[in-house]
């Protein structure tokens, strides 16, 4: 399947059928990110339920630490 990710396309795996299989195959699952699916900002506990089209667009923001 292909999808944007960060304005950059990608072809994702059959098998990610989710922003938490997205999560899992990005070895995202440890850090801290905040996930935007098709312009919408979405909450961890959405994850497992928002399903991944052909052509949705995924922005991920990782935070990180610093001063």
């Amino acid at each position: 399947m292909n999808i944007t990710v960060n304005e950059e396309p990608i072809d994702v795996p059959s098998d990610v059928k989710t922003i938490e299989d997205f999560r899992k195959h990005f070895n995202l699952i440890e850090k801290k990110a905040m996930i935007e699916h098709n312009k919408v900002a979405l909450r961890p506990d959405e994850y497992t339920d928002t399903e991944l089209n052909e052509g949705d667009q995924i922005i991920v923001v990782r935070f990180v630490g610093g001063g």
